[in-house]
């Protein structure tokens, strides 16, 4: 072995030496009574390894992985409760209102918001004043089912609602299925969906202008006379686009006054029946007006409000020729004996 490889190895030698020897272990330290120690003095708290890291030059080797670590798994969990908390969080409605279908005997009375603070109608309000906008005695007012059967075709005839009974629960969606077909109507192309074999969903503007009255006259309830009525022609009955309705306690001249200011509605004053008309309409229709003053049953006699000399002489000439015999036997009626029940004279 050449002699110069021999000292290298042995300067090798030298050099690890002192390392084994701190390696080592020390004898444990005799003890030393507590009367004989000396006292300890504190030792000032001096920068840590990673303060005396931060001041040289490779303090970004040494730090930054670890907070670029802690920033990746603490992310996921921050979007998370974001995401949680929007899913819980309720949404802005306006308030709480009372709609009820006016009928002889039962009432059927559905109590809710009927849009959101941004004036979207809720699912709920439209299913439910679907409902009792239907004809007849309707016997069907079931608002659960009708809500779910709203939900389930809404997306699919592009209807935007406010959904506040959607369940909170993620669900898992199994299959995408076919998009419902949605059948539009031949004349305003609104889409046609019926919740019952009599309901009939009404266009959500109609949502929108009952919010209006209720913002004008808040704590009513409204009580709807008459709503959608299948058929053809050109009433906005017949596509679930009108509403025959009151608001207890509020003069009908107030609602008429108050329903011209709304923007695209149709609004019909009644002055010898128990109702005022209202319908939307598309915006390049605008609003309209009109004065009907035909009874409940009769058939339409329109014309101007406040009535012109005309029309009130036609007025008091209908009422005597078409009306008088039949005041006059009511009248032959209300005072016969049998009637008032006059004792029978003594003879």
């Amino acid at each position: 072995m050449p002699r110069a490889l021999i000292r290298c190895v042995f300067a090798a030698l030298s050099l690890c030496a002192p390392s084994v020897a701190t390696a080592q272990p020390r004898p444990a330290p005799a003890a030393v009574p507590a009367a004989a120690r000396a006292p300890v003095t504190p030792r000032p708290v001096g920068p840590g390894r990673l303060a005396l890291a931060a001041a040289q030059s490779a303090v970004d080797e040494v730090i930054l992985p670890r907070i670029e670590v802690r920033a990746r798994r603490g992310a996921p969990v921050e979007a998370e409760q974001s995401v949680r908390g929007a899913r819980n969080a309720r949404l802005c409605l306006r308030p709480v209102v009372t709609v009820r279908r006016l009928r002889n005997g039962e009432m059927p009375t559905w109590t809710g918001p009927l849009t959101d603070c941004t004036g979207r109608p809720t699912l709920a309000a439209l299913a439910a004043v679907s409902l009792l906008a239907q004809p007849g005695r309707f016997t069907d007012f079931d608002v659960d089912a009708a809500i779910r059967e709203l939900r389930r075709v809404a997306p699919a005839a592009g209807l935007s609602l406010a959904d506040e009974t959607a369940p909170r629960a993620r669900a898992r969606v199994r299959g995408r299925g076919a998009a419902p077909a949605i059948e539009r109507d031949r004349l305003t192309h609104d889409p046609v969906i019926m919740l019952t074999r009599n309901a009939r969903v009404l266009h959500p503007r109609v949502i929108q202008l009952m919010q209006g009255l209720f913002d004008r006259f808040p704590g009513r309830t409204a009580e709807i006379v008459s709503g959608y009525r299948p058929g053809e022609g050109r009433s906005r009955h017949a596509h679930a686009r009108a509403l025959d309705l009151r608001l207890r306690g509020v003069r009908h001249e107030d609602v008429r006054d108050y329903a011209r200011t709304l923007p695209d509605a149709g609004v019909g004053y009644y002055p010898n029946s128990v109702f005022v008309h209202l319908d939307t309409r598309d915006a390049q229709e605008g609003g309209a007006f009109w004065t009907d003053f035909s009874g409940p049953g009769e058939a339409p006699r329109y014309g101007h409000w406040p009535p012109t000399d005309q029309e009130v002489s036609s007025e008091v000439g209908w009422m005597v020729n078409d009306r008088e015999p039949d005041l006059t036997t009511a009248r032959e009626r209300e005072w016969s004996p049998e009637a008032v029940h006059l004792p029978a004279p003594t003879p």
